[in-house]
């Protein structure tokens, strides 16, 4: 009976925390920084979240289920009927085995967020040097509930460099975040690390494509319908010889000539859609959007930039809401927050009239208002940023809460969907009290 009354005690500990969570935004001013507090600093062979309302487990939008999830190696072991956990736990108590069991009471269980479109090292600079974005933080990432990431540049492939992102991807994995990243910048001739997309694709495991290629834009270098062909077949053939989808993630502007190219490739080749992914298609006009619903009603893929607070947008949820009504096929969606990229404003002359950043928590707040003002189930609130980019990008174990998936998780409050743990691959980065920082972060 000694592990029933570890557990016991742990649990009401940890009930502690969550009452204090509720009363309290602030994270206690811990020493390290890098290190959780006690008793989440211990090293365990199991971590057990009990009493949980478990979703995202099935790639059909099925209703919540009440699991006990059980975690070890950085993978999910099972999901639990609650009725067997005790014995479960008894069942190993004499064996070497730590474990840490967390009561969450009844609160909100779901995958870990993916985020497709992320200027880990910064972006911008359409205002001159001194305009230049600053590199993403790793607990603002943490706070914005993203566990996976795919890194990329922008309309800066000169002084931002394909070398710094592809390092800044694999510091994120080492402080416990799994990341990818586009080669690439907004123009053609593309800027690639071995001198071919085909090479970068096929040699380089992190890189899933090209990106963010502008079309439509006045910062773009306008490539033409043959430029494209080319370079779409590329990622298609390296995607092929590398074992993933081999993609163009085209960035739109708000020019006329919309995605007239792409829609040409599509009627004069065999190129498949699946290799071209449009981003920021909710947030350039009526006519974009409109192109939007075509594209995924041909079966294509688009992402939406979440809307920002600073900025007072609401294309992004006026357009999720309207698709939704329409009955359209929302797992051809995802959401992205455009992180530490620019939000520059240009009149109709071509002047900049207004500058912000995007910030990582966006899509998270995307899902929390999708499900609290407009009365969406969770369960399809979360699939922008969960399964829909997960199947769509090939990303082996990420987007669900299952059986031998990664152990990406994040605990929501039940009553306002407030973040109050995250793990991604089985590592604790977030309790209700304390959040992982990067070596410097606290400087």
């Amino acid at each position: 009976m000694m592990m029933y009354n570890l557990f016991y005690i742990i649990g009401i500990i940890l009930f502690g925390y969550f009452e204090q969570s509720q009363t309290s935004n602030e994270y206690r001013d811990d020493s390290s920084l890098g290190e959780p507090p006690y008793p989440f600093n211990g090293s365990y062979s199991m971590i057990i979240l009990i009493g949980g309302m478990v979703y995202g487990h099935s790639e059909y939008l099925s209703k919540p289920q009440r699991k006990d999830v059980i975690i070890s190696n950085g993978k999910i072991l099972s999901l639990m009927d609650p009725s067997k956990t005790f014995s479960f736990i008894e069942s190993i108590q004499k064996s070497q085995l730590s474990i840490l069991p967390i009561t969450i009471q009844d609160q909100l269980i779901i995958p870990g967020l993916i985020d497709v479109h992320v200027h880990a090292i910064g972006g911008g600079g359409e205002q001159g040097p001194y305009s230049r974005t600053p590199e993403s933080r790793l607990s603002e990432l943490i706070q914005g509930g993203l566990t996976s990431i795919v890194g990329i540049l922008g309309t800066d492939g000169i002084s931002r460099s394909l070398s710094a992102l592809l390092q800044k991807m694999k510091s994120l994995e080492h402080e416990g975040l799994s990341t990818w990243m586009w080669t690439g910048s907004y123009r053609i001739p593309i800027v690639t690390l071995t001198g071919s997309l085909q090479q970068d694709l096929i040699l380089i495991d992190k890189i899933l494509g090209a990106g963010e290629l502008a079309l439509s834009d006045h910062r773009s270098s306008w490539p033409n319908k043959s430029e494209l062909v080319q370079l779409i077949s590329d990622a298609r053939t390296a995607g092929m010889l590398s074992g993933k989808l081999g993609v163009i993630h085209f960035h739109l502007g708000s020019a006329l000539t919309k995605i007239d190219l792409l829609w040409q490739i599509l009627n004069e080749t065999t190129i498949p859609i699946q290799h071209m992914y449009l981003t920021h298609m909710s947030s350039r006009g009526d006519a974009l959007i409109e192109e939007a619903k075509k594209w995924i009603q041909a079966g294509g893929m688009c992402d939406f930039s979440a809307d920002t607070d600073v900025l007072n947008e609401t294309e992004t949820m006026d357009t999720l809401n309207k698709f939704r009504l329409e009955k359209l096929p929302l797992k051809q969606i995802t959401i992205s927050s455009d992180a530490y990229g620019s939000f520059p404003e240009f009149d109709s002359t071509g002047q900049l009239v207004s500058y912000g950043m995007g910030l990582p928590n966006s899509g998270f707040k995307t899902i929390q208002k999708l499900v609290l003002k407009y009365s969406w189930p969770l369960e399809e609130a979360i699939q922008f940023q969960t399964s829909n980019p997960a199947l769509y990008l090939k990303l082996s174990g990420k987007g669900f809460i299952g059986k031998d998936y990664d152990a990406d998780i994040l605990i929501l409050n039940k009553t306002n969907l407030e973040l109050m743990y995250v793990f991604s691959k089985g590592k604790i980065l977030k309790t209700p009290t304390w959040i992982k920082h990067s070596m410097f972060e606290k400087y």
